[in-house]
């Protein structure tokens, strides 16, 4: 029953192989192709309304010049109308525009005023305003209005010459800009300092009241990079982003289920790949696991560590199996013999072995095996972690069943020869680690149903024999032949 069933697991090997290669993704990828393929097409822009970027340091400067009349109202008034006031006036002034709507300027104005003596001075006036592009503020910044209105307000310094003062001015007023070309526009400014009264001499020094008023026309010129760049609506992009991480999440969630699933796959044909090793059956369905022992392979799973080879514990087991069918022939009981290089097992009543090689009785010697010394098969290695009597790798005690299995079987006897790494510790604590590696092997044989009188346990200390060093962190399990029945 169990090998009908060993063997119905082999022939599956080749459907789980095929369903393993499957491409998974292509199921998922035609399930929502015509939905996310729709969605990863660029996006036509969308602009927000009235909404700009700032401008670079290099873009929309300007420069103004103007020319025309002011007029000094002081406190005491005196005599005369406004236009008995006026003097020629010259403003040159430079600045930028952040936005279309907001930009600041330094403006320098001066010549001559009338005092309240209707005496002309001469005065200047240094100032630096903040401005406000009514029309562009309240409009969309795509519309390149031919007309704007700009109010603003400053704070600057007033200068007396004859009477060498300079006292603290606020300027305000209004400038109107009429587009010419795309860099140039006509400008119309009717502008107000206020400062204090004493600034022509006359009236309180502690109390505002003196006002320059200038009216004055002129151009205005941009210098550097004109232009505003609008920014562009995040809101699509970012739906479509939170859209695709959610399908990223959802991809994640299926790659770790295929993960788990090609793990599992892979865990069951490896052990199914040692259950034919010990059975023997390796190399009639070698063929069909080639391609799965290939991936393996290419995964670089291999670890470097001594490969154990049951080729001779697997000869062993067909010859015992046969040697069991030949004595169920003959109805009698076994004996081991061995000499220095061969065993022989011989059937019926007990033989009695010579020195010569010959059997003195009528049993017939049915089968002769190669050993090695006083070994059955080669060694099968168990591997420890640093320091420890703990496995690496805890599947490896499958191993360790097959071991046990044919040890009860035939009788034979198990030498377990702990060792550890001679790179790490001192000779007492490597001598001390070999010694609980053993132990701990033996233990596990008993647990399978060996006796204990037929383990021998050996202590190797620290070694060096195999690259890299962490594979002489082991313990070497072989088998041993029973006890003989010889006479001389």
């Amino acid at each position: 029953m169990i090998r009908r069933l060993l063997l119905l697991s082999v022939l599956s090997l080749p459907l789980m192989a095929r369903a393993y290669n499957v491409p998974m993704t292509d199921t998922i990828r035609w399930e929502i192709l015509p939905q996310w393929e729709e969605w990863l097409k660029p996006l036509e822009p969308i602009y927000l309304e009235n909404v700009v970027e700032v401008s670079p340091w290099r873009g929309n400067w300007f420069v103004n010049v103007s020319g025309g009349v002011s007029a000094f109202v002081g406190s005491p008034l005196g005599c005369g109308d406004i236009f008995d006031r006026t003097r020629p006036a010259l403003s040159v002034s430079a600045g930028k525009w952040f936005t279309p709507a907001i930009g600041v300027r330094a403006a320098f104005q001066g010549l001559q005023f009338k005092d309240a003596l209707f005496e002309s001075r001469n005065f200047q006036h240094l100032h630096a305003d903040l401005m406000w592009n009514v029309l562009s503020g309240l409009s969309c910044p795509k519309e390149d209005f031919r007309w704007d209105l700009v109010p603003y307000v400053g704070l600057g310094i007033l200068h007396n010459d004859e009477l060498d003062r300079q006292p603290f001015a606020v300027s305000y007023g209004v400038q109107g800009r009429y587009r010419l070309t795309d860099r140039l526009r006509l400008t119309a400014e009717l502008g107000c300092a206020t400062t204090f009264k004493d600034f022509d001499g006359m009236g309180a020094g502690n109390r505002w009241g003196d006002r320059m008023l200038s009216l004055t026309a002129g151009f205005s010129y941009t210098i550097g990079k004109r232009g505003w760049k609008r920014v562009v609506n995040a809101s699509p992009y970012i739906k479509r982003n939170e859209r695709l991480t959610d399908y990223v999440h959802s991809l994640r969630g299926e790659n770790e289920r295929f993960r788990q699933k090609n793990g599992m796959s892979i865990r069951i044909i490896a052990e199914l790949e040692k259950i034919l090793k010990l059975e023997g059956l390796l190399d009639k369905y070698a063929d069909r696991l080639s391609s799965i022992k290939d991936r393996r392979d290419g995964k670089g799973l291999s670890t470097g560590y001594p490969k154990n080879d049951y080729s001779g514990l697997n000869s062993l087991r067909a010859r015992l199996r046969d040697a069991q069918a030949d004595m169920d022939t003959h109805k009698g009981d076994s004996t081991f013999i061995h000499s220095k290089d061969t065993v022989y097992m011989a059937y019926g009543e007990v033989s009695n072995y010579r020195s010569d090689g010959s059997f003195q009785g009528n049993d017939s010697i049915v089968s002769s095996l190669p050993v090695d010394g006083r070994y059955i098969g080669p060694p099968i290695y168990f591997f420890f972690v640093l320091d420890t009597d703990r496995l690496t790798d805890y599947s490896q005690l499958v191993n360790l069943d097959g071991i046990a299995r044919i040890a009860q079987k035939h009788g034979l006897r198990v030498q377990i020869i702990g060792a550890a790494d001679s790179a790490t510790g001192n000779d007492a604590i490597n001598n001390g680690l070999s010694q609980r590696r053993a132990a701990y092997m033996a233990g596990q044989l008993r647990k399978r149903g060996v006796d204990a009188d037929r383990i021998e346990t050996v202590s190797a200390g620290g070694i060096d024999d195999y690259k890299p060093v962490e594979a002489n962190r082991n313990a070497c399990v072989r088998l041993l032949f029973p006890v003989t029945n010889t006479t001389d």
